[in-house]
């Protein structure tokens, strides 16, 4: 799927994630970090959510590269998206989120990495007793009891 059909597919309200991840495959993965660079507010959002649902080497990186934006919606995607990533994959970029000034951004983040495990606990624990917000604190609390 060129880059081009990838932003008209994406430039919808409604998507079909999963049918689209299988159409537009593992070589879609450099054009989807592209749409995300463009840090277009419509269009990355989506991109960075789709290459996590796809299993290719560099998904990871879309997902990384999402948290470095200015805006909140695209930031908030990257963390929803860390559910669908492999644990040893989503821990360096759920702690870059767990520490975004946003706190529904940190409050995404600590839903989508709950049960992930891994070093993420420790993660978890750390934000359960010291973030700002009594909510995300609560939240974290939450995920490390489960």
């Amino acid at each position: 799927m060129e880059r081009d059909e990838l932003r008209r597919a994406l430039d919808k309200d409604e998507l079909d994630y999963p049918a689209l991840a299988a159409e537009a495959g593992p070589g879609s993965i450099a054009d989807l970090e592209a749409l995300v660079a463009e840090d277009e507010p419509r269009i990355a959002p989506k991109a960075a959510y789709l290459a996590s649902l796809i299993d290719a080497e560099g998904a990871d990186r879309v997902v990384a590269l999402a948290t470095q934006s200015r805006h909140d919606v695209v930031r908030a995607s990257a963390a929803a998206a860390l559910g669908s990533l492999s644990p040893e994959l989503a821990e360096p970029i759920a702690q870059r989120l767990l520490a975004d000034p946003d706190v529904g951004i940190r409050a995404r983040t600590v839903k989508s990495v709950s049960n992930l495990g891994g070093g993420l606990q420790q993660s978890l624990r750390r934000v359960a007793d010291e973030d700002d917000d009594p909510d995300v604190r609560a939240l974290a609390q939450e995920a490390v009891n489960d």
